[in-house]
């Protein structure tokens, strides 16, 4: 299994695109296996920077299922509704600690 942090933070001036990339995109995530495990709106800062608004932590079965995902061609399609929709999007596979 290999779980992903997603970073987001959401043009607010693009709720149509954003609309629009989160139901395609969502059914194309799932057709790779992905299992939503952790959604949350960032809260207060109390130290450092974060822009991000939202935080999602995916799972998937394996590294070519994520991959699978992000090259799909029905993926492809929709990135430019994803960068109208969004201002910041951040994908990092995470690995376990010791």
């Amino acid at each position: 299994m290999v779980q992903v942090l997603i970073t987001l933070l959401a043009n607010p001036d693009e709720p149509e695109a954003l609309a629009a990339y989160k139901k395609q995109a969502t059914v194309i995530r799932d057709s790779y296996g992905a299992e939503l495990l952790f959604r949350m709106n960032a809260g207060a800062r109390i130290v450092g920077d974060f822009a991000e608004e939202s935080v999602r932590i995916l799972q998937f079965p394996s590294l070519d299922h994520l991959h699978g995902w992000l090259n799909d061609p029905r993926y492809l399609e929709i990135i430019p509704l994803r960068d109208k929709g969004y201002r910041k999007v951040t994908i990092t596979v995470l690995e376990p600690v010791g």
